[in-house]
């Protein structure tokens, strides 16, 4: 067996190894390599007649929509949030305006009756 090169990580997907370089920690190359391998092996357990190549090209177009959807859905909650965030400042500074107390500096001279 050949020596994995620092950075590499030996990953078998469709039972076929592959030595991946990558910065990614190597447990993390590992979760993303076993996630493509059960997509593929979910599309060719749907049809077994199915080539690897072809499995692999539909494995891909599957996870980018699912990536698409994700970056779809985190854009809509971002919108939401940013929406809620003026919301609550106006809020508050609506609040502030109404329960402002003039500071004691700003008051007029009080004069007391002698």
């Amino acid at each position: 067996m050949s020596e994995t090169k620092p950075g590499t990580t030996r990953v078998t997907i469709l039972d076929e190894p592959f030595a991946i370089r990558s910065e990614a920690d190597a447990e993390y190359t590992r979760r993303v390599a076993g996630h493509v391998d059960s997509s593929l092996r979910e599309l060719r357990r749907k049809v077994p007649s199915m080539e690897p190549f072809q499995a692999a090209v539909l494995g891909a177009m599957e996870i980018t929509d699912e990536l698409f959807r994700v970056r779809e859905r985190q854009a809509e909650l971002e919108g939401e949030i940013a929406a809620r965030i003026a919301r609550l400042d106006e809020m508050i500074g609506e609040t502030l305006k109404r329960t402002e107390v003039p500071s004691p500096s700003k008051k007029g001279k009080e004069t007391r009756a002698r």
